[in-house]
């Protein structure tokens, strides 16, 4: 008798530990998540460099490179490096919530440069990555660019 008891006792705490976990559920669905739109204005500083899989960014100084996009989408250059363009001018993405192009057009010029762009976090910082290849077509050069805190 007394194992009877103990085995319905035991049914009870199941069948209580069960039914209790849906009182966790989250009431928020999937569909109501937004993604939050990438921003890519601001100062960017260039961090590596690789040419054809190989990392090069200890062959020259870089690091004083600058890309400066703003809010309006233009551009700036600052200690130019061969890149897309070589003039200031204007920006666009392809979608400002997820970017995979990046366009550049020089001022007075009407041919534009795109390059495929990635987004990530390195070591807690946003990064951009432009895949792009100045001049020779066998090359591909990936910079990586790291927002600069003003």
């Amino acid at each position: 008798m007394r194992l009877k008891t103990q085995i319905t006792a035991l049914l009870f705490v199941l069948l209580g530990l069960v039914t209790a976990c849906n009182t966790f559920k989250d009431e928020i669905t999937p569909d109501s998540y937004t993604e939050v739109p990438k921003q890519l204005d601001g100062k960017w500083q260039l961090k590596t460099v690789s040419r054809n899989g190989t990392d090069i960014t200890e062959v020259m100084d870089f690091s004083q490179f600058r890309l400066t996009m703003n809010k309006d989408n233009t551009y700036t250059i600052e200690n130019y490096l061969p890149f897309l363009v070589k003039k200031n001018g204007t920006w666009k993405t392809d979608d400002i919530t997820y970017p995979f192009f990046l366009t550049f057009q020089e001022e007075g010029s009407t041919r534009e440069a795109r390059t495929e762009i990635t987004y990530p976090i390195v070591k807690g910082k946003r990064h951009i990555t432009l895949t792009i290849s100045p001049g020779c077509s066998s090359n591909s050069y990936i910079y990586s660019f790291e927002k600069v805190e003003e």
